[in-house]
């Protein structure tokens, strides 16, 4: 792993800055800009490091795992690969910038990401890309959770299939337009509140919850709705781990035009996102509140979870 790789991971971390490498480098004042844009088009991988975080700084125990997508906006760029119009559903608009597909794993308290990936429009379905960090997060890093949760665009029945082969849970959001027992979901029942076992597309049978306007989607046939619409909420540890990344480690701010670039920028906010999360939890501090006081102390306040990481690489 290259030894700038540190640098630039202390300077997302410790500086309340623009994340692109000009902003960096003046805040590290010991590598030029050029520097850093040379070390995020250099051929290392970030992904590797992803995965030597989770294994290093936490131990793979029972949890959940949540895939979404988030859009990184980029409305003054031009020259960037892979940019495109893409709808927001924080903006609730098109806005012009790059696509990413997560996979994070939590417990409750910890947030944790372990996985992400570039789509491009025009290329193969999101859900594709879910179906892959399944496969990683089961056959490289051993994860075996509670229940793996989605939101309403990715339950296809691919996806649907996969977790039943691996003999995974699954709660989702469902679509009032997906097939339930033959029709429409929506179309199903018109009291407001029910739950009823049924069958979905491709023969697979679930338990569908409908509360108010929401239906909701589980494999496991003997949960209460109560509980379904419970784990359903622990998807939000996603949006947060979203949150911290854009507000505070500058996801969208990198400037350097090559696609490679972009995966390392991208990577390396996800990597020191899970070093925040460690040692937050560790000290009992938000997020937020450990950033202050890496904003105001500077390199002087050493964080042991990066240390521990950087001695294991």
């Amino acid at each position: 792993m290259p030894k700038r790789v540190w640098l630039y991971l202390t300077a997302l971390m410790y500086y309340r800055t623009s994340a692109s490498c000009v902003a960096l480098a003046e805040g590290l004042q010991t590598v030029s800009h050029d520097g850093l844009t040379r070390l995020l088009q250099a051929n290392w991988s970030g992904h590797t490091l992803l995965e030597l975080a989770w294994r290093t700084l936490f131990a793979c125990e029972r949890g959940y795992l949540i895939g979404d997508d988030t859009v990184l906006p980029k409305p003054f760029a031009t020259a960037i690969e892979g940019l495109a119009w893409l709808y927001s559903s924080q903006e609730r608009k098109p806005v012009y910038g790059l696509s990413l597909v997560l996979l994070v794993w939590t417990n409750g308290i910890l947030r944790v990401p372990v996985g992400v990936r570039f789509w491009r429009r025009g290329g193969a379905p999101k859900y594709v890309f879910a179906l892959e960090w399944l496969s990683y997060a089961r056959n490289r890093l051993r994860c075996r959770p509670e229940s793996v949760l989605f939101d309403a665009w990715y339950p296809s029945k691919a996806l649907l299939k996969r977790l039943r082969d691996y003999g995974w849970y699954v709660v989702c959001r469902l679509k009032k337009t997906r097939r339930f027992n033959g029709h429409a979901v929506r179309q199903h029942r018109r009291h407001p509140y029910w739950a009823e076992v049924g069958w979905l597309n491709g023969r697979l049978k679930g338990l569908v919850v409908r509360h108010g306007t929401k239906y909701y989607a589980t494999n496991r046939l003997t949960l209460p709705s109560t509980e379904v619409r419970r784990l359903y909420r622990l998807r939000a540890q996603i949006e947060e781990v979203i949150r911290v990344c854009k507000n505070q480690l500058g996801l969208s701010g990198c400037q350097v035009r090559s696609e490679r670039a972009q995966v390392h920028h991208v990577t390396c906010c996800l990597v020191a996102c899970c070093v925040l999360e460690r040692e937050r939890y560790a000290q009992g501090l938000t997020i937020d509140q450990l950033k202050r006081q890496l904003s105001c102390r500077g390199p002087t306040l050493v964080l042991p979870a990066l240390e521990r990481l950087r001695q294991t690489a």
